[in-house]
């Protein structure tokens, strides 16, 4: 029997322009899901998907349910 891996996915995209994506492995689903609502609540993170790797392959599929605004950079003093 093989075992399965499972990792989350995380897409930020930082206000600056910076963008990156990250794995991280997961022991479980629902440890997966779990995680992955906390992410989902950073409003940095883009996009946060879990998914198992299956016959050697990860496969991604993002869906956008709603179009998240990224926050815009907070500064101490008025550059204008």
């Amino acid at each position: 029997m093989d075992s399965s891996v499972i990792v989350m996915i995380v897409t930020l995209a930082m206000p600056n322009g910076d963008a990156s994506v990250s794995v991280k492995p997961m022991p479980s689903v629902a440890k997966c899901r779990a995680e992955a609502k906390i992410e989902a609540s950073d409003p940095y993170v883009a996009a946060v998907e879990c998914s198992e790797l299956s016959d050697g392959k990860l496969e991604l599929t993002f869906k956008r349910l709603q179009e998240r605004k990224i926050p815009q950079a907070v500064l101490d003093r008025s550059t204008g």
